[in-house]
């Protein structure tokens, strides 16, 4: 897509996908509207397998079903978790094939253990602390990612990242008219396999171990500090601090490009 294109047929469905559906809707359809959001640029982007629209699409639809109560929380978990099983594998799959046995494990473990911490972390957050700050801190981390992809990736691969960064940043502005904003456990899995999903996707294993995608990939993980034990009678210091530190690990990975 060249710029006009992105702006018309990316970014405008992106707002009206947050104005609509968070805005109008409510936070907990978060999920789908980001999913909405990114999932229609991308089926007019080249180069990114169908399978990873049908797993962001998949995504949005879990966490809506999870955030909506439409469904028993026990069905919407086994599915985020089976989300969290196939992300890496194929992902990795272009990969494998020049991979010995050894290195298919040590590749599929790192990359199962990292999708997993983002995706528990990011869940915990939202859970003890169901505010702006999860939404927040992630549109720091997309808006990492469209850069660095600009930056190393060529092309338009920066384009559905920062859709996603642009989408989240709405839902975010949305507080302007609806208080409070309550983001809901199930919109973390979409937002991790948007921000997984688009900096892995397409990359060598040398690019996905440059330092400034292994920064901007763990990014996320300070929002712990938000379910720390340390901040359980303090929940707003331990978002505000998370937030700051998910800021600085951005600014680290743009700062050692």
């Amino acid at each position: 897509m060249d710029l006009l294109l992105w702006v018309l047929f990316g970014v405008v469905p992106a707002v009206a996908a947050m104005l609509v559906g968070v805005g109008v809707g409510g936070p907990r359809w978060l999920a789908p509207a980001l999913a909405l959001a990114v999932c229609v640029p991308f089926g007019m982007a080249s180069g990114w397998p169908d399978w990873l629209w049908w797993l962001v699409l998949l995504a949005g639809r879990l966490g809506g079903l999870h955030d909506l109560r439409a469904l028993p929380k026990a069905l919407t978990l086994v599915g985020e978790v089976l989300l969290v099983a196939f992300v890496p594998w194929l992902l990795s799959a272009p990969l494998r094939a020049g991979w010995s046995f050894e290195g298919s494990v040590v590749f599929l473990t790192a990359g199962w253990s990292v999708l997993a911490a983002l995706w528990w972390v990011l869940r915990r957050a939202a859970k003890v602390h169901p505010g702006m700050s999860v939404p927040l801190a992630m549109t720091f981390v997309l808006a990492t990612d469209a850069w660095l992809l600009d930056r190393y990736a060529g092309g338009s691969d920066w384009e559905l990242a920062g859709v996603a960064a642009i989408a989240l940043g709405f839902a975010v502005l949305t507080t302007v008219w609806r208080r409070p904003f309550v983001c809901g456990t199930g919109g973390t899995m979409c937002i991790v396999v948007v921000h997984v999903g688009l900096l892995w996707c397409g990359r060598s294993e040398r690019e996905l171990l440059r330092l400034p995608f292994v920064l901007a990939l763990v990014a996320p993980l300070p929002m712990w500090l938000v379910s720390a034990k340390a901040f359980a009678d303090a929940r707003a210091t331990g978002a505000l601090l998370g937030v700051v530190l998910v800021g600085v690990c951005c600014g680290a990975a743009l700062g050692v490009m």
